[in-house]
């Protein structure tokens, strides 16, 4: 497998074709709802939720939504026993995960919120409603209300179940972003892109616990925050009068803690009715998935048939893109952008998948995560996978730039790019059947981002684990920092190919790579990489 400048440009074209610009139709969230509630016959129902769900891939929806984030602060010390990952650490590590997704998704449905998407120990929800720019404090004040429940739910499951004890960071935004939706009903990609969601990923980022606002929501909320302040706390007190305060959402006043208590008791009866479902042993079963990755199917992996493989994790981030779009909703170049986007994300999944043999996890806003392995049906070949990471980064960073060249307004973009090694539990979690979510969760995937987060457009980082997993030439090479600068396709083949590498002289040449040339298929559509 490798990267084909001329198999990549064709592909990004036929991208390109499928999501043309002047086909992506622009309109504002209360038109797109208008229009949902009259084909499902609910035109004048006001109960309905009002909610941004299966968005035509030809469509962006400009929202004035509240972004909550919740950050699981101590996610990374549930994943190991002693100092290491065991099969036990990730069992509980996933039961953790899943015992609090299921607690976040009823206290979303109790809240009438839409969430966006679950990330390893990060938790992503909108406020949509009431809509309107006047109505916004009324949507700060719900989004407050949640985040004190979803606290108090957290302590909760903490003191009834000692394993799933944690601290919880939140933080809430509120303003303008652009929805839009590249999956398929199996695997949905719904994205708010835009500053707001950006924003309170970063305020919930760390690990100091507590709700923070951004100023721009607590002056929504009639608080009036020092021009110099980054963000507002919310005490714990404060937060106890907000939940028991009434809130209003679909037509339905009741208080916080209302909605709470019914949300908790859900979530204990299906903690309870999946330990009495199995007997009262570990619901998470885990088996080896002989290499590839790229045909794993999420649904044909529950808990119960959970993979567990050392494997390469690569997150892959579209650099300055917050500042792109946030342009782009200011200048009216809205469909330009979201077309880019499509593409671009598109071609990431096909490199990764087509190319290098690899599964996406899923797109996270305007990153991807995925996974890489080689191998056989008992284990796997570290320094072959590591070779495969290295060079499938490499390909995604030439597609990138291919990208840059082929579509327009996008010169200002880089790609962060972030590579770690280690044993990885793989399944879906949470709610049953669509609403269920596709997890890749361990350290290796925790540090890989960790890594992309410190590099700048241009640089692809290397962990620990992964710098330690690699063959010499490919140590050598990230021996500054464990990064590298513009590590594109071209590089990685004198660095892994057939060429003697430049940075170290091991008396033997490494492994040649070989060209793989895929059989002739239909046109690629961007909406075809899942």
């Amino acid at each position: 497998m490798a990267w084909s400048e001329d198999r990549a440009r064709k592909r990004i074209s036929d991208f390109k074709a499928s999501v043309p610009e002047g086909d992506i139709k622009v309109e504002d969230f209360r038109s797109f709802l208008t229009e949902a509630r009259v084909q499902k016959g609910a035109a004048l129902d006001a109960s309905a939720r009002a909610a941004l769900i299966d968005i035509p891939q030809n469509r962006a929806i400009t929202t004035n939504a509240v972004h909550v984030y919740a950050n699981l602060i101590d996610f990374n010390d549930v994943l190991v026993d002693a100092g290491r990952e065991t099969e036990a650490s990730h069992r509980r590590a996933l039961e953790f995960l899943h015992a609090h997704y299921r607690g976040c998704d009823e206290l979303i449905d109790e809240f009438e919120m839409q969430r966006v998407d679950f990330h390893g120990s990060r938790l992503h929800a909108v406020v949509l409603a009431p809509d309107g720019v006047e109505n916004e404090g009324e949507r700060v004040r719900v989004a407050v209300t949640f985040a004190a429940a979803f606290r108090e739910m957290v302590e909760r499951l903490g003191e009834d179940h000692p394993n799933f004890q944690t601290r919880v960071c939140i933080g809430i935004d509120s303003g303008p972003a652009v929805a839009i939706d590249s999956g398929r009903s199996d695997e949905r990609e719904p994205l708010f892109v835009g500053s707001p969601a950006n924003h309170a990923a970063k305020l919930a980022d760390g690990d100091q616990e507590g709700l923070n606002l951004s100023p721009r929501a607590a002056a929504a909320m009639g608080q009036n925050p020092s021009p110099l302040a980054k963000s507002v706390m919310i005490t714990e007190d404060a937060g106890y009068g907000y939940l028991r305060d009434n809130v209003t959402t679909a037509n339905v006043e009741r208080s916080g803690n209302e909605r709470l208590e019914k949300a908790y008791t859900a979530v204990l009866e299906s903690l309870d009715a999946r330990k009495n479902d199995d007997g009262g042993e570990a619901v998470f079963r885990f088996h080896h998935k002989e290499p590839p990755l790229k045909d794993v199917i999420y649904a044909d992996h529950p808990p119960s048939n959970a993979i567990r493989i050392d494997l390469a994790s690569i997150f892959a981030d579209v650099d300055n893109f917050t500042a792109y779009i946030d342009n782009a909703i200011a200048t009216g170049q809205i469909a330009q952008a979201v077309a880019n986007l499509h593409v671009i994300r598109a071609e990431l999944g096909a490199v990764l998948r087509d190319d290098f043999g690899g599964r996406k996890v899923r797109y996270i806003g305007d990153c991807i995560h995925g996974l890489v392995a080689e191998g056989n049906r008992i284990e796997t070949d570290q320094m072959a996978t590591m070779k495969t990471a290295v060079a499938a980064a490499a390909g995604l960073r030439s597609s990138f730039e291919l990208c840059r060249d082929m579509l327009p307004g996008i010169d200002n973009l880089g790609l962060a790019i972030g590579i770690d090694y280690g044993t990885t539990p793989i399944c879906r979690l949470g709610m049953r059947g669509e609403a269920s979510v596709r997890v890749a969760a361990s350290r290796a995937t925790c540090v890989s981002e960790a890594e992309q987060r410190d590099c700048s457009g241009i640089e692809t980082a290397l962990g620990e684990s992964a710098y330690q997993a690699s063959p010499a030439n490919i140590r050598e090479a990230f021996s500054v920092q464990r990064k590298v600068q513009n590590l594109d396709a071209n590089t990685a083949e004198i660095l892994l190919g057939t060429m003697p590498s430049p940075y170290i002289n091991t008396g033997a040449e490494p492994d040649p790579m070989r060209a793989h040339e895929p059989d002739a298929a239909p046109p690629m559509r961007a909406h075809d990489y899942r």
